[in-house]
């Protein structure tokens, strides 16, 4: 069965913002990214695909899946495909997809013991980096501040890589409530920045950690750099003007993980 007229129009709206946060529904791109949705709890409401991937044994597998769970599967050609998805390169496979909302009345702080915040990220690719190396490093809960990127825009989605399937992340967070709550719970907040007093492989850590990362062009705001514990930094050695946040995640990251498994083991 093939697209209809009204939903490659219905599908191709989901491009606003707007209309993502009105219907809490998002595109998803990708056979892998698709994969992972599958294997998640996230609602698959339609997949659509280039007919020549129904007859690829590559693809076989996650067809028959769809078919199993009685998703809708329509065919779609190339040049709908161009209307409704954000990239070129999006594998010939489309799917919406539901948001699952979460919230901090979800109990995420208290059930956690590694949470990282995330105040005003502007760029997709760079909260999508930070989500990677959230997942990658078994992070509990990811808080993102009111400033920051949408979740479900379609490049912070692809950049994610199926990572956005695999973690309690919570939107729209007034992090000036939120650490200050955390911090009543026995966390320790440390906030990231470039000018940061103390070195992160000397700086004081606790069995409940918040990891803080700021803008890109300003870094953590006063307000929150004012609530945290600490404020760390990554030494430069190099000639580079700043570090990617994304990467300063995953070193952090790293670090905090390499400190729990020493305490653990003692």
């Amino acid at each position: 069965m093939h697209l209809s007229k009204n939903e490659i129009k219905h599908l191709h709206s989901l491009s606003q913002k707007k209309v993502r946060h009105a219907e809490k529904k998002f595109i998803l791109e990708g056979w892998r990214a698709l994969k992972e949705a599958l294997n998640s709890s996230f609602q698959i409401e339609l997949v659509a695909v280039l007919p020549q991937y129904l007859e690829n044994q590559d693809y076989a597998k996650t067809i028959s899946e769809i078919g199993e769970r009685k998703i809708p599967l329509k065919e779609l050609t190339e040049l709908e495909l161009k209307k409704i998805a954000d990239t070129v390169h999006s594998q010939g496979v489309i799917a919406l997809t539901h948001q699952k909302p979460f919230s901090l009345n979800d109990n995420a702080l208290k059930q956690s013991s590694l949470v990282v915040a995330v105040d005003s990220v502007s760029d997709p690719g760079n909260l999508g980096s930070i989500l990677r190396s959230a997942d990658w490093f078994g992070v509990d809960a990811v808080l993102l501040g009111k400033g920051c990127v949408e979740l479900y825009n379609e490049k912070v989605v692809r950049s994610t890589v199926g990572s956005i399937f695999h973690l309690t992340i919570i939107e729209g967070v007034d992090l000036q409530l939120a650490l200050p709550e955390a911090q009543k719970n026995d966390f320790w907040v440390m906030a990231a920045s470039g000018d940061g007093k103390e070195p992160y492989t000397l700086a004081k850590t606790k069995p409940k950690n918040v990891l803080v990362f700021g803008n890109e062009a300003h870094g953590v705001t006063k307000e929150i750099r004012t609530i945290a514990d600490a404020v760390i930094k990554i030494p430069k050695f190099g000639r580079a003007e700043s570090l990617n946040v994304g990467v300063a995640c995953g070193i952090l990251l790293a670090h905090l993980r390499e400190k729990t498994q020493m305490r653990n083991r003692d």
